[in-house]
């Protein structure tokens, strides 16, 4: 019963992490662009064409949407914008350092399910690598 508990402790922790990752990725791509006059909107549960359960499993919890970005706006900023979730994996980057603890050493596995449920909230979505790539054409539009 004890094992039984604590694999729905962690399981628990993964989904809570990985709900709580996903609204911070969306919301670090407001940080850079709050240091300009960019108008974005946050929509929280934004509604789509299909339910809103199957919006939310799908990775729709939160959604930032840029309405108005001035002529003004250095394309380095649109692009660290876009990159600014990866601060969701440092800390796996300290624990690789050493600076923090390694709960993979420890057979810590509730620590170990959150630090990689962590670090998957942090890599670029396919459309964060888009503006990346492309965003001087964004500028521009």
């Amino acid at each position: 019963m004890q094992s039984v508990l604590h694999a729905f402790k962690v399981g628990l922790a993964l989904l809570a992490t990985l709900a709580v990752g996903i609204c911070v990725h969306e919301l670090l791509h407001v940080v850079p662009l709050s240091l300009t006059d960019a108008e974005y909107a946050v929509h929280v549960l934004p509604s789509g064409d299909g339910s809103s359960l199957q919006t939310a499993l799908t990775g729709g919890l939160v959604r930032v949407e840029v309405t108005h970005l001035p002529d003004a706006t250095p394309e380095w900023l649109l692009r660290g914008s876009a990159l600014a979730p990866l601060l969701l994996a440092l800390p796996l980057a300290l624990v690789a350092a050493g600076v923090l603890p390694n709960p993979l050493a420890a057979d810590d596995h509730l620590r170990t399910a959150v630090l990689v449920a962590l670090t998957g909230c942090g890599l670029p979505s396919p459309a964060d690598w888009s503006v990346v790539w492309h965003g001087s054409d964004l500028a521009e539009s």
